[in-house]
């Protein structure tokens, strides 16, 4: 996923982690070499300058490159065992940028930092064990669907706030109508509320405009954190919570935020849950946008963490006896999407598309796309989810230049064809590595990295040929699952960056069902009937899982995520 700070389908990317997927494991995490990682960039600056004319090469170089991988430690999510000690030391975070506020429910927004920092703050109505995906009791006790639309939920009776006041159904309720729904009606928290009821003092029945049951895993987002009125108002009201963040029950409290330098929390020792232990006092965050010095940051002492690294340069880092590096899949897997809209030219025809698909090398682009992490994806459904399948094989995947250049010539371009592709700056070596495929079928890919604002313009407004951008249908919420596909974003009145600008009745309705389907049997059909009509039609060329990655201290333990691949900084222990 490109990212578009605060619009790029922003909470679409929500996101479930579900662990080692089937196909990590049988990779067992393999680190390609460091010279597979410089060949990437090599191959990048080669194609740039060449114009794709060393292609052919390169790829079988890149190949040949994957076959020398090694297989190499690196720090898998929820594998040690949690903290049982407290200390007095202090854990220092490096992100990569400052976040512009530390309660963004109160902005009507998201930003990834906030999500970051401010998950720490408060606690959920449920949680999430991300290895197994399955819901477990938090601020509630327990719930049950009434119907297809409201869910009633039962709350405990000793959590303190920061306010030292009791959580009651009243808190909830004021949350969900006047902050979820009230203040966040266009994301993808507030859009799907209607509101809340309090039935009691401890018993409130939240109600959705659709069905989805995995609306109960939104919940557990910490955008859904509960606070209270009395608060907010405390905290200087909806402006001044947002700095001045003294709200919630979570494990660590607002302490003091340095504008420029560090945001600091400190360990809430009035936790309700008594089995959690926070083995840090104290948490800083310090801001760097250079990956490298964040990295140089946790290798010379001065930080234990340096979070969001770019996984090609995390890779170099997986050998190092100085730092431990996590890399790993968050559930969201990266498609070239082919415009068929109203602004479409040629990818409207379906030969073209299929010829695009196939000649390109879909080994070569994964390799680069995530540093050797992942392979190529055989179905539109990431390799994490439960429902996901095999739809292609092998074959089916195989570059074939000549089938290509076949179908060019029978949609009228035998000879060639010129498109472009829209992308910010960060997707450019994949972009690279497609272009230099293309060439070899008689097409000429100009790649098109503008500024943000003018990507997220071309983006909506469809002025593409080709646009790489992913999804997390692991969390099947409307926002989730094929969102590019639904009539709703492709006619209005949502919004979606990129995809086909194009849908079918028969698309939007599979979606639908897949996303209120409780049924797992059920959910798969539904699944593999999608994957097959975007495979028949070549609606768009699956590519890879997307991956996050992180370098930490060499004795820190406990690395964990969260949702959408965030790291939970209150796990880590020594």
């Amino acid at each position: 996923m490109q990212k578009v700070d605060g619009i790029r389908h922003a909470e679409s990317e929500a996101y479930c982690y579900t662990g080692t997927t089937k196909k990590e494991e049988e990779m067992n995490m393999k680190l390609r070499k460091l010279t597979a990682v410089l060949l990437a960039g090599a191959m990048t600056l080669s194609l740039a300058a060449c114009g794709g004319a060393e292609s052919s090469d390169t790829a079988k170089d890149s190949k040949a490159a994957d076959s020398t991988a090694v297989k190499t430690k690196v720090l898998t999510p929820g594998t040690d065992a949690a903290n049982t000690e407290t200390s007095d030391e202090t854990l220092t975070v490096g992100l990569a940028s400052e976040p512009s506020t530390l309660y963004a429910v109160a902005a009507g927004k998201t930003e990834n930092e906030e999500q970051i920092i401010g998950g720490t703050l408060v606690d959920t109505l449920v949680s999430v064990d991300y290895s197994t995906n399955e819901v477990l009791p938090n601020l509630a006790t327990e719930w049950e669907w009434i119907d297809d639309t409201h869910c009633r939920f039962k709350l405990r009776d000793d959590v303190t706030m920061t306010d030292g006041t009791l959580l009651e159904a009243e808190d909830v309720v004021y949350d969900c109508n006047e902050l979820w729904v009230g203040l966040n009606a266009t994301n993808d928290i507030g859009k799907y509320l209607v509101g809340a009821t309090a039935e009691d003092e401890h018993t409130v029945v939240i109600e959705f405009n659709t069905a989805a049951p995995d609306f109960l895993i939104m919940l557990s987002w910490s955008s859904c954190g509960i606070v209270t009125e009395d608060e907010i108002n405390a905290a200087g009201g909806i402006e001044g919570v947002q700095t001045n963040p003294m709200i919630g029950c979570g494990k660590y409290k607002f302490k003091e935020w340095k504008n420029g330098q560090s945001i600091t929390v400190e360990r809430n020792d009035n936790y309700w849950n008594k089995d959690y232990a926070g083995y840090y006092k104290t948490i800083v965050f310090t801001f760097t946008s250079d990956a490298a010095a964040r990295e140089m940051a946790v290798e010379s002492g001065d930080a234990d963490v340096a979070y969001d690294m770019p996984v090609s340069q995390a890779a170099t880092y997986a050998e190092s006896d100085a730092v431990n590096t996590a890399i790993y899949s968050f559930g969201q897997e990266i498609h070239l999407w082919y415009n068929m809209g109203d602004n479409a030219g040629s990818t409207k025809e379906q030969k073209v598309r299929e010829a695009i698909d196939k000649a390109l090398d879909f080994d070569a682009i994964a390799q680069v796309g995530t540093a050797g992490f992942a392979g190529a994806a055989d179905s539109y459904w990431d390799s994490g989810c439960t429902f996901y399948a095999s739809a292609y094989t092998s074959e089916e995947r195989a570059v074939d230049v000549e089938g290509a250049k076949a179908l060019l010539e029978e949609a009228g371009y035998a000879d060639g064809l010129e498109i472009t592709a829209l992308g910010l700056q960060d997707i450019t070596p994949v972009l690279t590595v497609m272009q230099a495929n293309l060439a070899e079928a008689g097409i000429k890919l100009t790649i098109d990295t503008p500024d943000t604002a003018q990507f997220v313009e071309g983006a909506f407004g469809g002025d593409y040929d080709l646009i790489c951008i992913g999804d997390t249908p692991n969390v099947r919420i409307p926002a989730n699952v094929m969102p590019f596909l639904q009539k709703l974003n492709v006619e209005g009145p949502g919004m979606v960056i990129g995809g086909p600008k194009w849908t079918t009745d028969e698309i939007d309705t599979t979606i639908q069902n897949m996303v209120s389907e409780s049924d797992a049997d059920k959910v798969a059909e539904y699944a593999a009937e999608l994957d097959k009509i975007v495979k028949e039609q070549t609606i768009c060329s699956n590519l890879y899982s997307e991956m996050k990655a992180s370098v930490l201290a060499k004795d820190l333990k406990g690395f964990n995520v969260r949702e959408r691949g965030f790291i939970d900084v209150t796990q880590l222990y020594k």
